[in-house]
């Protein structure tokens, strides 16, 4: 086969190919498992009443999507305090709820030969006490509703 013949064959399977593709889709890496797609995150009442939902790609780190999802949400609701596990643990973030007058509930993350005082520990048992609200409303969209894998495509279709 002539070599132009070949390339024009990869041509044609790289269009194919990138035509199936959700462009805005991202891959992360999550242990051992990769995953292709988006991440949802929510805000939920004492209740697990869903308050906002803020949806980015896979890749994005959780630390960015909180103040895009916090901003959804009015002053009153979020006065008492935001409770979000260390993946969102940011000064950013921090700052971002002293400025709206809420407490700073974001659990404390160790860094490297920084480990978390003694006091910190308790916060964050403490804090992981109530995110319970959060995972079971988590579960309850998996289980009931079949939140988890789509077959759309575009972050404006997936987030609805």
């Amino acid at each position: 086969m002539p070599e132009g013949e070949v390339e024009k064959q990869e041509h044609f399977f790289k269009e194919v190919a990138e035509d199936g593709v959700d462009k805005e889709a991202r891959w992360l890496k999550k242990g051992t498992k990769t995953y292709f797609g988006y991440k949802k995150q929510i805000a939920v009442d004492s209740n697990g009443l869903v308050l906002a939902v803020h949806t980015t790609a896979a890749n994005e780190h959780d630390s960015k999507g909180l103040i895009p999802l916090l901003e959804k949400i009015d002053n009153e609701r979020i006065k008492k305090g935001v409770f979000t596990d260390k993946g969102y643990a940011s000064k950013a973030n921090r700052e971002y709820l002293k400025g709206r007058k809420s407490k700073d509930r974001i659990q404390h993350k160790a860094q490297r030969n920084k480990p978390l005082s003694k006091w910190e520990r308790v916060f964050n048992k403490l804090i992981s006490k109530t995110r319970w609200v959060v995972e079971r409303t988590f579960g309850s969209q998996e289980r009931w509703f079949g939140v988890g894998q789509t077959r759309l495509k575009g972050l404006d279709k997936v987030h609805t």
